[in-house]
């Protein structure tokens, strides 16, 4: 298995698709799939009597990748990160595309009914099989979560989702400790003071249930943080090139309370910069020989719909991997979002024309594609 084959992929997936392209390790790329695949039985395609047009093999690919906190955290399965890689083989391109996790739509979270809810809900509430028993089916099982994110996503690109992959905050982690840490250019210093602390998010800080009750009442979420202090650290960050380590890695991408370029449009800034550096550690020869340790240490914590043939096909459809083209589309306020309050007075983003009204960031992909 050459090199090519295993760091095109790599960097196709960004964080998230090592265990699959490793024949030697098919037992732990069985952990990962949750494709349709039925117990013990091989990948076969059955014969089909009509005739269906042959796919462009260098056609591009979307594939959905989606990062979430896990278990131990508060709202473990809601995705803190959605990006869309749109891969151009033809060009040797990929573009990452960032999307807002506050952007609202309506989900089916029941076989004769929607509700307008966060798209960071939608891999959530098709993992949930308990409290979402109506759902529809094809979000229901092992790859529910990634099939009703998948469903969501077209509707806010316009871009059908070929494949997703997820990965939790643990695996996330483990992938940067193995490459031994990656290097990231800062553009600017920042400070976070409201990052959350693991295992403080009901911390009372010395307030009593009356108390609590009242400001929660009476206070947003943002000025309700600055009233429990001692559930969150703060967060610095220097200008410049900067070794991160696991957990500086997870703090950096994860971090919306910065004065400076906070809230959820600097995170997927940073998020698409973490994934450029961690396609830079991956094609140098030092980090290719630490792909085993990765697999290992991240097939619990990951999910793919993506088969092994299918991953197979998107290596060998790939130009050379070392001239790979990354270019970055964020959807924002500053473009084709706008601030909105939804039921409660929850806080959302929508389309700039309208609720549900989705043309208007199609067409910007679209421009955004072709440039």
């Amino acid at each position: 298995m050459n090199k090519k084959y295993i760091a095109v992929v790599l960097l196709f997936s960004g964080l998230f698709i090592f265990s699959t392209l490793l024949s030697y390790a098919f037992n732990i790329y069985r952990q990962i799939y949750v494709g349709d695949q039925e117990e013990g039985k091989p990948f076969i395609v059955e014969a089909d009597a009509t005739p269906t047009p042959t796919p462009d093999p260098l056609g591009p690919k979307n594939i959905l990748l989606l990062g979430y906190g896990g278990a131990g955290h508060e709202g473990g399965l809601l995705t803190d990160t959605i990006i869309v890689a749109h891969i151009v083989p033809r060009q040797n391109q990929v573009f990452l595309i960032s999307i807002p996790r506050d952007i609202a739509l309506p989900l089916p979270i029941k076989k004769d009914g929607e509700e307008n809810l966060k798209v960071n809900h939608a891999y959530a509430i098709g993992s949930d099989n308990i409290n979402y028993k109506n759902k529809p089916d094809e979000f229901s099982g092992e790859a529910g979560g990634g099939n009703l994110a998948k469903y969501a996503l077209k509707q806010i690109t316009g871009l059908d989702m070929d494949y997703f992959i997820s990965v939790n905050f643990d695996g996330f982690k483990n992938i940067i400790t193995n490459l031994g840490g990656v290097s990231v250019y800062i553009p600017y210093t920042f400070d976070d003071k409201f990052y959350p602390v693991k295992g403080l998010e009901n911390e009372t800080c010395g307030k009593s249930e009356e108390d609590i009750a009242a400001l929660t009442a009476t206070l947003s979420a943002n000025l309700l943080e600055r009233e429990f202090q001692c559930r969150y650290e703060t967060l610095h960050f220097d200008k410049g090139q900067q070794l991160l380590d696991s957990e500086s890695a997870l703090k950096f991408v994860r971090s919306r309370h910065s004065e400076i370029n906070g809230g959820d449009f600097g995170r997927s800034q940073r998020q698409q910069a973490l994934l450029i550096a961690i396609k830079n550690k991956l094609i140098s020869y030092k980090s290719i020989t630490k792909i085993i340790p990765i697999v290992n240490s991240i097939a619990k914590n990951l999910r793919t719909d993506i088969n092994f043939t299918e991953a197979f096909d998107l290596a060998k459809d790939q130009g050379d991997f070392t001239d790979i083209k990354i270019e970055t589309i964020s959807l924002s306020t500053d473009n084709v979002l706008s601030e909105a309050y939804g039921v409660g007075g929850q806080y959302v983003l929508i389309p700039r024309n309208g609720e549900n009204k989705w043309e208007v960031i199609h067409e910007f992909i679209r421009e955004n594609l072709q440039r």
